[in-house]
């Protein structure tokens, strides 16, 4: 129950940051292609609507992205709902890949299948395709659970043996191997210089004269 809260209050707030950041950055910058530099030269906040993805990527199928956003919410739904014991990485990466998509599926929906993007980077004399909040929680849910199917996959620990089932070991009503039949006979079982064959008539005590 603890990860399912965790799990909706993390999706929820990642939605809600992404939705109040875009509406802020709108209302406060102007159109034409104007900016407010931040780290000059590094870092300032713009203003641009695409309809692609992750970094206005592929615009021309802006249609095909809303109906994978709309189906894709009760996927991760399912699959959040699927898993018994849940690892904090996995409800992390989960959520964070929920409130994006919800993020930018709610700008595709109201605002003509077009996303807002705000954040700007440059390296160097070139410019970093304009993102936004959503955009950055689906990256680091997909890293966390990328890092998650890596490292805390219980799947691919090497199991350890239990000594307790090992092969040595003789399992319970098993009988041990029959001796071979040209094999000498034990020490504790040979017959001694003094002992009769098994094959010899009984002695008679002789009789008194």
């Amino acid at each position: 129950m603890q990860h399912r809260l965790w799990f909706v209050a993390l999706s929820l707030v990642a939605a809600a940051l992404d939705l109040w950041t875009k509406r802020t950055a709108f209302l406060n910058i102007p159109e034409g292609g104007l900016e407010v530099p931040v780290i000059e030269g590094f870092f300032s906040f713009g203003r641009t609507t695409n309809k692609g993805i992750v970094f206005g990527l592929f615009p021309q199928a802006g249609p095909v992205f809303l109906v994978i956003s709309v189906l894709a919410v009760p996927a991760i739904l399912a699959i959040f709902l699927s898993i018994k014991k849940p690892r904090w990485v996995l409800t992390a990466a989960l959520a964070l890949i929920l409130g994006g998509t919800l993020g930018n599926m709610y700008d595709r929906v109201f605002n003509e299948g077009h996303v807002r993007d705000f954040i700007k980077f440059y390296y160097g004399q070139k410019v970093w395709p304009l993102f936004n909040l959503a955009d950055s929680c689906i990256c680091i849910g997909v890293l966390l659970l990328s890092l998650e199917m890596l490292f805390f996959d219980d799947k691919k620990k090497p199991k350890v043996e239990d000594p307790a089932f090992s092969t040595e070991r003789i399992a319970v009503g098993e009988t041990e191997p029959m001796p071979r039949a040209d094999a000498p006979p034990d020490a504790a079982t040979a017959p001694g210089p003094d002992s009769e064959p098994a094959n010899a008539p009984p002695q008679t005590p002789p009789s008194a004269a």
